[in-house]
């Protein structure tokens, strides 16, 4: 249990005067569904950044997210989010409850929480769930889960045992060795007598109908301004930057910190016999060590702040001089001795050295406001009915253009220096929600707004016959390739099933085949996955196995098995039983929250954090 809670701990209420987490907004959709509990969009979205920002800090910040390595974090994340979310129903229709009391009891054993004298220190936990990037909400609400899923789950397949005989039947599947002979089928490969007649032409084009459509596509023309343009030359005066200045000066002072040395005591006799030794000018490193048992790096608390301190303890040390000692103080840690080792008076930066800073953030103030103003404006004269054209007019701002753009970016025509612009999800958005000769409203960029007017709508259209002739030809060929592929493959499979050698059936074809070296089953070749070669591991000698996908067929055959004669020591007899022992007790653990599931609606919206496949 501890094991699995040090594992997985980290998310739920507060118990510790923790401030709450996150408000759910009202279009935040809902993603998986297990009857009424929901699990949404901002959930799910949040999870990954976390994932991502991990991700990130151990292969660096330039470390390329793409598509396939988004879809597989957020699948990973939807499938973690649905084992719980179903877990947390069965919890509640079982009357599983874990007590608050029993949460606060388990945070407050654990040992990465306790401070130097072995107590639990709220401001450590806090420390370290921030360090790694945790509410302490969501570290209480995980801790809760895993509780959960220990009663439900775990317990259940507690105890699974695996047959001390396995262990050898095991290591000999392990350490067993194959050699393969494999002919590469590709029908790119495949050479075709015959060209594609007009009856066949006039088929596919029937037949494939859908692939020939012509897709709805728009004309638009748009004006982009930049929040600079819309500000104009923004002035900003000396009496503006000083009455920011005194509105925010606590941005631009660092407060007194001081160097705080201390010693900690169970009790107030021992707190006090060190303090009488302090006075009579011990000195405090000396005492540290030999009363309270600290080292000089626990001793030293290094430059802190006055709200730093706990209790009343940043009253005692800032009312002291540097090198004055303080009374022994009692907190809820013990028994407390502070010496001020050093003082660093707080700092204030000037307004005229903090000038740069304050125009920069009253210029960036006073252009959002003059482009909201100009938003305001632009959007009042479309809606009177001046067109996009006359408005671009007015503000003296090109009138750009963009025909035939489709909604995936694509467009016959664009102004090169806006085509990111143009290609973006907003962009298209607003394109593609208007009616003709409609202004959309302003549509916000990384520099400013864009307004986009709709000029010609193009319906969805089958494409003529002659147009599509190259695609029918290719989708043709592809197929005829991919026909004549399979009639060898199972010319081939047929020969060797019938007891002709693969080498016999390769010559005769004119067929490439290759032997591999001996492989073990964690071994692969001819980029197969794992999982593949598990598959060719069950095969028999002799027995032909054909692995293919939509580029290429694979004919493989084993044809030698190459048995180990090592002997299996009684710690790796151990590691394997323990090994299997997991992987069977995790299989039946999976297998438990599926039948948990199999009792409640679910329902998975994979679109809604964008995996359309």
């Amino acid at each position: 249990m501890k094991l699995i809670l040090i594992l997985t701990a980290l998310s739920f209420m507060s118990l510790f005067g923790v401030s709450g987490y996150y408000a759910t907004a009202a279009n935040n959709k809902p993603v998986i569904k297990v009857d009424d509990i929901e699990i949404t969009q901002s959930q799910i979205m949040n999870e990954l950044n976390s994932e991502l920002q991990k991700a990130k800090s151990l292969f660096g910040e330039n470390l390329d997210v793409n598509e396939n390595i988004r879809n597989a974090l957020l699948q990973g994340i939807i499938q973690k989010e649905l084992s719980n979310a179903i877990l947390q129903k069965t919890a509640q229709d079982n009357n599983v409850y874990i007590s608050d009391e029993l949460i606060k009891k388990i945070i407050s054993s654990q040992p990465e929480f306790m401070d130097e004298n072995g107590k639990f220190s709220v401001q450590r936990m806090r420390r370290i769930l921030a360090s790694v990037g945790m509410s302490e909400q969501e570290y209480i609400q995980s801790l809760r889960r895993d509780i959960e899923k220990i009663h439900l789950v775990y317990n259940m397949v507690d105890g699974v045992t695996v047959p001390e005989f396995m262990a050898d039947y095991q290591y000999k599947l392990d350490n067993q060795k194959k050699v393969f002979k494999f002919i590469n089928i590709d029908p790119e490969q495949m050479k075709i007598d015959r060209k594609i007649s007009q009856d066949e032409i006039e088929q596919y084009y029937n037949d494939f109908a859908a692939q020939f459509i012509e897709p709805e596509n728009r004309d638009v023309s748009f004006i982009s301004i930049s929040s600079a343009d819309a500000a104009g030359k923004v002035l900003i005066s000396d009496e503006d930057i000083k009455a920011y200045y005194n509105e925010n000066i606590k941005q631009f002072e660092v407060p007194e910190s001081r160097n705080i040395l201390q010693m900690v005591f169970s009790n107030k006799d021992d707190a006090e016999k060190a303090y009488a030794q302090l006075k009579n000018g011990a000195d405090f490193y000396a005492v540290a060590k030999k009363e309270a048992n600290q080292d000089k790096a626990a001793t030293e608390l290094g430059f802190v702040e006055k709200d730093m301190l706990i209790g009343n303890m940043g009253d005692v040390m800032f009312s002291l001089k540097k090198g004055e000692i303080s009374e022994p103080e009692e907190s809820e840690y013990g028994w407390h001795i502070m010496k001020v080792a050093d003082i660093r008076p707080m700092q204030k930066t000037s307004w005229e050295k903090a000038k740069a800073k304050i125009v920069e953030v009253l210029r960036r103030e006073q252009s959002d406001e003059a482009a909201g103003d100009l938003i305001a404006k632009i959007e009042d004269e479309a809606g009177a009915g001046k067109s996009l054209a006359e408005i671009a007019k007015g503000l003296n701002v090109p009138l750009l253009k963009v025909e035939g753009l489709q909604e995936d970016g694509k467009a016959k025509t664009m102004p090169k220096s806006f085509e990111k612009l143009v290609a973006s999800p907003d962009f298209i958005d607003a394109a593609f929600s208007y009616n003709q000769d409609e202004t959309s409203q302003a549509v916000e960029t990384d520099d400013g707004f864009v307004f986009v007017n709709v000029d010609k709508i193009t319906e969805p259209h089958q494409k003529a016959m002659d147009e599509v002739v190259p695609e029918i030809e290719k989708i043709w060929a592809g197929n005829e390739k991919n026909a004549i592929a399979q009639e060898v493959v199972n010319d081939v499979l047929h020969d060797v099933e019938n007891g002709d050698k693969i080498e016999d059936v390769a010559r005769r074809f004119g067929l490439k085949l290759q032997t591999t070296a001996p492989l073990k089953k964690s071994d692969t070749f001819d980029g197969f996955s794992a999982l593949q070669m598990q598959e060719l591991f069950r095969e028999n000698i002799g027995t032909p196995k054909v692995i293919g996908d939509d580029m290429r067929q694979v004919i493989v055959v084993p044809v030698k098995v190459i048995n180990s004669s090592d002997k299996l020591t009684e710690s790796e007899k151990k590691d394997i039983l323990r090994k299997a022992q997991f992987e069977t007790s995790q299989e039946m653990a999976q297998q438990l929250i599926n039948d948990y599931g199999s009792n409640y609606r679910i329902k998975i919206k994979y679109k809604a954090v964008g995996i359309i496949d």
